[in-house]
C-alpha cells in the first residue's frame, strides 16, 4: 500500500459582532496553506473580503501563522479525551516518548470548543475547557495530538509572565533590532483570556493583558513573531 498524506486541516473560530465564524486552514501535499470553508451560522460565505468583518480576516491570517508553525512541527503522541461534564481531563504520554516539557498540544473538538493545556510534565499534561463540556447523556470526544519543534518557524518566540505589579503590560525587546516595524505577532494566552500588542518598534513590542490581575497570582502569553 502506498499511502500519501494529501492534505491537513485545521479549523478556527473567529467571533466578531455577537456572531461566530468556523474557517478551515488546510495545508496542501506541497505545503501551500490556504482558507477554505469560511461559514457563519447562516452558512457557507464565498468571499471572504465583503463577507465577513475585518477582525475575523486578521484572525485568518493570524490562523495562517499558526499552522505554519504548528506544520513545522513532528507528532510525537496522540489520543482522545470524553468529556462528560467535566471542566478537564488529564492525558497520559507514555515514559520515554519526551524528555522535556517544551510541547505543544493541538485539540480538535466536535465543536470548535477551544481547550488549553496545563501541568505539563514528561508523561502526562492536563486539557481544560472554559466551563463543564459534554454531558453524561451526549458525551463529548476530543482528539489531541503532543507536537514538538522540528524547527522554529518563527522569527523570535517566548513566553512573557505577568505578576501583579506589571500592571498589566510587559514590554519584548529584540536581540537585534529588525530593520522595520513590519512584522506580525501571535500571541498564544495561557488560559481563557485575551491579549494584545502596541507600540510596535523595530526593538520590540509591548503585550497587554486583557484582564486584572488578583493578588498573588500570574499570567502566562506566548509569542510568535512572522516576518514577510
Amino acid at each position: 500500500m502506498a499511502l500519501t498524506r494529501k492534505q491537513s486541516s485545521f479549523t478556527y473560530s473567529s467571533a466578531s459582532g455577537g456572531q461566530e465564524y468556523l474557517f478551515d486552514v488546510v495545508v496542501d501535499e506541497q505545503g501551500l496553506i490556504s482558507v477554505k470553508n469560511i461559514r457563519s451560522p447562516l452558512g457557507l460565505i464565498a468571499d471572504a473580503v465583503t463577507g465577513v468583518p475585518e477582525s475575523v480576516v486578521e484572525d485568518m491570517m493570524t490562523s495562517k501563522d499558526l499552522v505554519t508553525q504548528l506544520v513545522s512541527e513532528t507528532q510525537v503522541d496522540s489520543g482522545s479525551l470524553v468529556f462528560a461534564g467535566d471542566t478537564y481531563k488529564d492525558a497520559t504520554i507514555a515514559a520515554g516518548v519526551l524528555n522535556n516539557t517544551n510541547y505543544r498540544v493541538v485539540y480538535t473538538t466536535p465543536d470548535g470548543t477551544v481547550l488549553t493545556t496545563s501541568l505539563e510534565t514528561t508523561t502526562s499534561f492536563r486539557a481544560t475547557a472554559p466551563s463543564a463540556y459534554g454531558t453524561v447523556a451526549v458525551p463529548l470526544t476530543v482528539t489531541y495530538v503532543v507536537l514538538v519543534a522540528t524547527q522554529q518557524a518563527s522569527t523570535t518566540s517566548g513566553t512573557e509572565t505577568f505578576a501583579v505589579a506589571d500592571a498589566g503590560t510587559r514590554t519584548v525587546t529584540f536581540g537585534t533590532a529588525f530593520d522595520s516595524a513590519g512584522y506580525r505577532v501571535v500571541l498564544t494566552p495561557g488560559g481563557f483570556f485575551q491579549a494584545y500588542v502596541i507600540n510596535k518598534t523595530v526593538a520590540g513590542f509591548t503585550i497587554v493583558l486583557g484582564y486584572t490581575l488578583a493578588a498573588a497570582t500570574t499570567a502566562t502569553v506566548g509569542y510568535d513573531v512572522f516576518v514577510g
